[in-house]
């Protein structure tokens, strides 16, 4: 898959995107990238360029496909987990990982047999079926521990919403020991997953003491896999992100997921605002959202944390020795996260699909083909700060 290929779609679409948005300005150095004014005049660069990767097979299908009780989504996830090497295989990665993050994984599994009915079973595999294991192993911890997360499956159906994968976000630890590097070369050599073809978004280095690397993968289907790998830096000794890692080892800390729906023959984002007010009225609490200066091609919210109570009194009295609202924040064991990404129209999101090697079709959910493909540093500076917030 030629990189100039890549770069010469993205020099259309944003030249297409400039000429429609008079928000957006076009980039001095970069024809495939657009710039938007943030809320404090801050210039943000967004790079339109796809990112450059051989389709693989979707691997957790076979597992999953056909799964309506949950006795058999358990087996099934069991299965996957140990069909690949996982963080808490590698040699190094359980150093520094407290042992109640594998109680905190039972719990979650033991909660889900327990309260999970077979039509939830059936909707999680039907859902975790288009993804590859690492992301379905992830997603289903998610759906186990997360209400927020089983209710935005349940719901989307009666607003005639199909929702798919955007993201997973992992916590490791502390960079003095490498711990996201691990990880993340995990996930490349092992999982077949890919930093970006240009500087910028492989690395993201933080002002408030973390640091994060992005990975990426096609799959056949047309579903696009991104995974946010970040840690504390090496001197950063509050930075709760080492601590969740402690805590929760190696869990998705949230699952990032989008809804996109069909008009008039087109695949459309659903407005963030509108997923929102859905969740609220099913009983969902929302926290503040992100990303109204991109005009829509990527805003984001997290809902609110899901507490968890059940941390040993000497593991949150450690934690809490680092700095006393750590003790608190540590809680927040789980999040949803509501992505929106604006979607290209048929012809470009055919053009887009081409590069893969993919047929498209609009009615197909998992071929979704947004403008944006990637994070905004602003925006996951903001999310993980509004992850940190107590109720």
């Amino acid at each position: 898959m030629p990189a100039n290929r890549m770069n010469t779609f993205a020099a259309n679409v944003a030249r297409s995107l400039i000429d429609e948005n008079p928000t957006f300005q076009g980039h001095a150095h970069n024809k495939q990238a657009i710039q938007a004014i943030g809320d404090t005049a801050e210039l943000f660069t967004l790079n339109l360029t796809p990112f450059v990767a051989q389709p693989q097979p979707v691997s957790a299908y076979s597992l999953f496909n056909g799964i309506d009780d949950v006795s058999h989504l358990l087996a099934a996830y069991q299965t996957a987990k140990h069909s690949l090497r996982f963080e808490m295989d590698l040699t190094g990665a359980t150093a520094h990982v407290s042992a109640y993050a594998d109680d905190f994984i039972n719990m979650a599994l033991a909660k889900a047999n327990a309260t999970l009915n077979h039509r939830h079973a059936e909707l999680i595999a039907a859902w975790v079926k288009n993804l590859d294991i690492y992301c379905a192993v992830k997603s289903i911890e998610s759906f186990f521990y997360s209400q927020a997360d089983l209710t935005l499956l349940e719901i989307a159906p009666t607003y005639g919403w199909d929702v798919i994968f955007d993201h997973l976000a992992i916590r490791c630890g502390n960079q003095a020991n490498r711990d996201a590097e691990r990880i993340a070369s995990l996930l490349k050599e092992e999982h077949g997953y890919s930093t970006t073809q240009f500087s910028g978004e492989d690395f993201y280095q933080f002002p408030d003491g973390w640091n994060a690397y992005p990975v990426y993968k096609m799959l056949e289907n047309g579903q696009a896999l991104r995974v946010f790998i970040d840690q504390s830096d090496a001197h950063a000794a509050t930075q709760i992100i080492q601590h969740w890692n402690h805590v929760y080892g190696y869990t998705a800390h949230h699952l990032a997921i989008r809804a996109t729906t069909l008009q008039d023959g087109k695949r459309i984002a659903v407005p963030l605002q509108t997923v929102m007010a859905a969740l609220e009225e099913a009983g969902v609490k929302i926290m503040t959202p992100t990303g109204h200066y991109t005009s829509g091609l990527l805003m984001q919210v997290f809902t609110q944390p899901e507490k968890n109570s059940s941390i040993p009194i000497e593991l949150k009295q450690q934690i809490s020795a680092y700095g006393e609202p750590l003790g608190k924040t540590i809680e927040n064991a789980k999040l949803l996260e509501i992505v929106s990404r604006m979607e290209m129209p048929p012809e470009l999101a055919e053009a887009y699909f081409s590069l893969y090697e993919i047929q498209y079709h609009p009615g197909n959910p998992l071929l979704s083909a947004p403008y944006y493909q990637y994070f905004l540093p602003a925006q996951a500076a903001h999310v993980i700060k509004t992850s940190q917030q107590i109720s």
